[in-house]
């Protein structure tokens, strides 16, 4: 991203999360002293090798640490009129992970590490739902497939039934090659072996938790070829990036509990809880090598890539008020996300921290995420359920 004036903002913010202050930004807002980002930066790096036991690549760090000091010297100095380039956005993106604003917490026994130096004041509110946040986490799984390049999993998946877990269809194409939508049904053939894993976690990864998939039983519908992003490929808002998997029962083993989904025929929401500045949170597995989105722990690390986490946020704009979406279906959200990230459940965090109110499908380097809003696709979620076309 080279909009500094975004990242003046998220600075403030994690200043008021507990950075150290210096004075005032140009926008107002009270910014941190440059050198305790850095330390912040360092504290969490030492955090995280301690988490998964693997030291950070030395050399990456030095290379980190000084292009983070340099980004932070022309946004602190330029303000909004800062030009950022590619090395800068790395060393910001960093920055803001670790400094309370935006964070990526570990996912350890379906909960999250309130001390861990990210957290910020994100621990108070997530500790006050605590056990909401952990029967959420508890229902979010990997999609693992043995023949995924690199890292074994291709996306992220969470339940919304008996044995049923919700994706997006490019999630279920990468698992099942060759597969199509074909008016309304999907024509394919899940690779071998392709599972849902709701027990990859850092610390002890809890094997029982893994369950296969034995069926695609519905899909979203394809968008129209005239709404097809201008700008990204493979980005179309008339579409419904949705799959519904059915698991295989595992004897011994139960499958977790769903995940409660915000509906739009609620008599008492009227489909108006994902409302713009509602605070959120996401959980899923992000870190795919290719994403798009500058990651510090992709370089520094090697080996957690595929871990739960859950990152806080807020919704940005609302369904209805998103370009390009000619459905008003699709809502943007500012969560912290990752390739492996799709399929991610975004969840309130104002009223109750366990009510889904999104299905992550994509995002941008420049932090423009964008979700599904469940209360938007109510009939469709219906009509899938039960394997009807749409």
């Amino acid at each position: 991203m080279t909009d500094s004036r975004t990242y003046l903002e998220l600075l403030a913010r994690g200043a008021t999360a507990g950075g150290p202050l210096e004075g005032a930004g140009s926008g107002g807002g009270a910014l941190p002293d440059r050198q305790a980002l850095l330390d912040r930066l360092r504290d969490e790096i030492a955090y995280v090798e301690r988490k998964v036991g693997v030291r950070a690549d030395p050399d990456e760090v030095r290379r980190l640490m000084s292009g983070t000091g340099e980004a932070l010297r022309k946004v602190l100095g330029g303000g909004a009129d800062a030009q950022l380039g590619p090395a800068d956005v790395l060393g910001l993106e960093a920055v803001v992970r670790a400094d309370g604003s935006r964070p990526v917490l570990f996912v350890e026994d379906d909960f999250v590490d309130l001390t861990a130096p990210s957290a910020g004041l994100w621990a108070a509110v997530l500790a006050r739902f605590e056990d909401q946040v952990r029967s959420v986490c508890a229902a979010v799984g990997r999609v693992d497939d043995p023949a995924a390049r690199g890292v074994g999993y291709c996306g992220t998946a969470w339940v919304v039934g008996e044995g049923l877990v919700v994706t997006n269809f490019h999630v279920l194409r990468a698992i099942a090659r060759g597969g199509e939508r074909r008016d309304g049904r999907f024509e394919g053939r899940l690779n071998t072996a392709v599972a849902v894993h709701f027990g990859h976690e850092v610390g002890e990864v809890r094997p029982e938790l893994r369950f296969p998939i034995r069926r695609v039983v519905g899909v979203g519908r394809q968008g129209e070829p005239r709404f097809e992003h201008p700008d990204l490929r493979g980005i179309n808002f008339d579409g419904l990036d949705l799959a519904l998997l059915e698991l295989e029962p595992v004897p011994g083993r139960s499958f977790p509990e769903p995940v409660r989904v915000a509906r739009g025929d609620d008599p008492l929401t009227r489909g108006g809880l994902a409302s713009a500045g509602r605070t959120i949170y996401l959980v899923g597995y992000p870190g795919d090598p290719t994403s798009t989105t500058p990651d510090l722990f992709v370089r520094l690390f090697a080996g957690v890539r595929s871990y739960k986490r859950l990152a806080p946020g807020q919704i940005m704009a609302a369904a209805g008020g998103v370009p390009l979406d000619p459905r008003g279906w699709v809502l943007t959200h500012d969560a912290s996300t990752l390739g492996g990230n799709s399929g991610s459940v975004l969840v309130d965090l104002d009223a109750d921290g366990r009510t889904a109110l999104g299905l992550h499908f994509a995002g941008q380097p420049d932090r423009q995420n964008w979700a599904h809003a469940l209360e938007r696709i109510t009939a469709d979620l219906d009509r899938l359920s039960h394997g009807g076309p749409r």
